[in-house]
């Protein structure tokens, strides 16, 4: 049975106004029960009010890159994600269970395959973790990205998504769509 590990935060910054990227170092005795498949999430608990509180948060990580990366969007009223914006700190610890969840991609170096992927605000996140890894992991395969916000300003993982797009500028298409531009 899974169970949680207290996994350290390396690193935490903005990726937009209501959003932040945090990192967690996976010790080394630890790394195969962290193995994932690109798409996969972390259950994460943390101690509230004297509560135990539970939240699950998609690697944007490729497999094999340490430390593992979560993305999340600040919601208003929300326990965690009002916490991890406003008071978590490089060098605390979080309670992670190792990854899981059926939303994945398995790849394969033999490939030769058009993908087409779609995502909304902070649903990105297990995406940016597919792409990255499809790309890397398949030679002869390309992607498709759309991807809907409501503004450039609040769309998260956009450096990322074009730093892919520099790598692999004849297999990966992105197109973005806007709903309040200004």
């Amino acid at each position: 049975m899974k169970q949680f590990h207290p996994l350290t935060v390396t690193a935490k910054r903005n990726e937009t106004r209501d959003s932040v990227r945090i990192a967690l170092d996976v010790p080394d005795e630890l790394r195969d029960e962290f193995a994932f498949l690109p798409g996969q999430h972390l259950p994460i608990r943390i101690e509230q009010d004297g509560k135990s509180l539970r939240r699950t948060y998609s690697i944007c990580t490729m497999p094999g890159e340490w430390p593992l990366e979560i993305g999340v969007r600040v919601q208003k009223g929300g326990a965690f994600s009002e916490y991890a914006a406003t008071e978590l700190a490089v060098g605390d610890q979080l309670d992670v269970m190792p990854p899981f969840g059926r939303f994945h991609a398995s790849t394969a170096a033999t490939n030769n395959k058009f993908y087409l992927g779609f995502a909304a605000g902070s649903g990105i996140t297990p995406i940016l973790s597919i792409v990255a890894a499809t790309l890397r992991d398949e030679p002869n395969s390309r992607f498709a990205v759309f991807y809907g916000n409501r503004r450039q300003t609040s769309t998260m993982f956009i450096d990322d998504l074009y730093a892919l797009k520099n790598h692999y500028p004849e297999r990966l298409q992105l197109t973005f769509v806007f709903s309040q531009e200004d």
